[in-house]
């Protein structure tokens, strides 16, 4: 005869079980949510900053990097690497390929650019290589944040 007890205790493999079924039934809504939010994510860029200054000045008074540095695990990482971070870089070729084909023609056209004040630069030893390799920086520097999708 079967009996009913009450749970006392949250059981993990149960979690882990339904977890992804849950993730997966809830996909539609997701959408939803993201597609029609109560606000923007960048209608208020003032206050967003503000919210991740005063979010990074509280990890950094509670020693959250250090924290999470000390008790990083290399052996899961490297397990985690073998067992899906392989796969999933290779996979990134193709889901994620949309955007750098988005940003190429920029990328490109900066590479160009810079390429060509470089090249006008004297070569040799020394002091010659050294301005073309700071060239190459500083210039490709002024691009960060820059590179902008073409289409």
């Amino acid at each position: 005869m079967a009996t009913i007890t009450p749970t006392s205790q949250v059981n993990a493999a149960n979690m882990a079980a339904n977890w992804s079924k849950g993730v997966a039934a809830n996909s539609g809504k997701w959408l939803q949510k993201y597609l029609a939010p109560k606000a923007l994510f960048n209608a208020n860029p003032a206050q967003a900053q503000q919210a991740w200054s005063a979010g990074v000045n509280a990890a950094l008074a509670a020693n959250s990097y250090a924290n999470g540095m000390a008790a990083a695990n290399p052996t899961v990482a490297a397990n985690n690497a073998t067992q899906f971070g392989a796969t999933n870089y290779a996979n990134s070729s193709t889901t994620k390929a949309y955007k750098y084909t988005n940003k190429s023609a920029s990328l490109a056209a900066a590479i160009s650019a810079v390429a060509a004040q470089v090249q006008a630069m004297p070569k040799g030893k020394g002091a010659n290589n050294n301005a073309r390799m700071l060239a190459w920086s500083t210039g490709m520097a002024a691009y960060k944040g820059k590179i902008t999708a073409s289409s």
